[in-house]
């Protein structure tokens, strides 16, 4: 993950609600060899800027199977 780019601002789009890249079935975490928290998008393989998984989507947003059923952890 560390060597993936930035995905470019005009690839999310400003949204108020439960539908950020956070709870995208894509959104992904990890760590860099300095232990700082690392986020991004699995199936673009690019990071997140810093916040921006939690007040952007992109157009390939893809509901959680838990949101279906009424809760997503990863939100919590």
């Amino acid at each position: 993950m560390e060597k993936w780019g930035f995905i470019h601002e005009r690839g999310l789009q400003s949204w108020k609600g439960g539908v950020v890249c956070m709870t995208c079935q894509h959104f992904t975490y990890g760590v860099d060899q300095h232990c700082h928290t690392m986020v991004g998008c699995n199936l673009r393989q690019k990071q997140l800027q810093k916040g921006e998984h939690l007040k952007k989507p992109c157009k390939l947003w893809a509901p959680t199977w838990q949101k279906e059923v009424g809760w997503a952890p990863e939100a919590g």
